[in-house]
């Protein structure tokens, strides 16, 4: 008998422990209603940091990245390729050696913000019917880098033939016009020279570059 009510007085204080506890829990939980919230702010404010953390890491990495593009895509905007219609051509005697005429071809930037050239330019010469004389100029040299002009700039090409009287072959006739397609346009510039007389078959271009 002894055995069993030691066994069953056990049980019930076993029970009765977390009543109380329980009790003291809510009765504390009653009095303490600004220590849960602030127990609950301060839990919420442990991932704020976190979260206010990374956000702004989040907006670093993606500032950052326009930050890096930014610069970019202004002188994107302004390294456009030069378009036909803001180029002004000229073309002046550069060098004759050994039998060979050089001459530069130069396009002015006219337009108001920078752009770029890169690569040959197309070059034909026209009568003034609008037909073409001979064989467009082929290319001469590397294709060196983009280069850019700003407003008012200038990039030249060297157009290379052969002197008269060098060579058998004839001479084409002289041009009325330089038929000028900018590197990378479609729209051609129109020149109005009787130069070049291209001579031995040689009409080459090299590509654009500064003066």
């Amino acid at each position: 008998m002894f055995t069993k009510l030691s066994n069953a007085k056990p049980t019930p204080r076993r029970a009765l422990l977390p009543t109380a506890t329980a009790a003291m829990l809510l009765g504390a939980a009653a009095c303490g209603g600004g220590t849960t919230s602030d127990n609950t702010s301060s839990a919420a404010s442990t991932p704020a940091p976190p979260k206010t953390t990374s956000p702004s890491q989040n907006n670093d990495g993606e500032t950052q990245p326009p930050t890096a593009d930014s610069p970019n895509t202004p002188q994107t905007k302004n390294a456009e390729a030069c378009k036909s219609a803001d180029l002004k051509p000229s073309l002046t005697n550069s060098d004759a050696a050994a039998g060979n005429l050089y001459f530069k071809l130069r396009l002015t930037n006219t337009g108001s913000t920078s752009c770029t050239l890169f690569g040959y330019p197309g070059v034909s010469l026209m009568r003034r019917d609008g037909s073409m004389i001979g064989k467009p100029a082929t290319h001469e040299g590397p294709q060196g880098q983009t280069i850019r002009l700003t407003a008012g700039g200038s990039a030249t090409a060297t157009l290379h033939t052969a002197n008269k009287g060098v060579s058998d072959k004839p001479c084409l006739p002289k041009p009325d016009l330089l038929k000028i397609y900018p590197p990378g346009q479609t729209e051609p510039l129109t020149l109005r020279t009787d130069r070049p007389e291209v001579c031995a078959n040689v009409f080459t271009a090299t590509t654009m570059t500064k003066p």
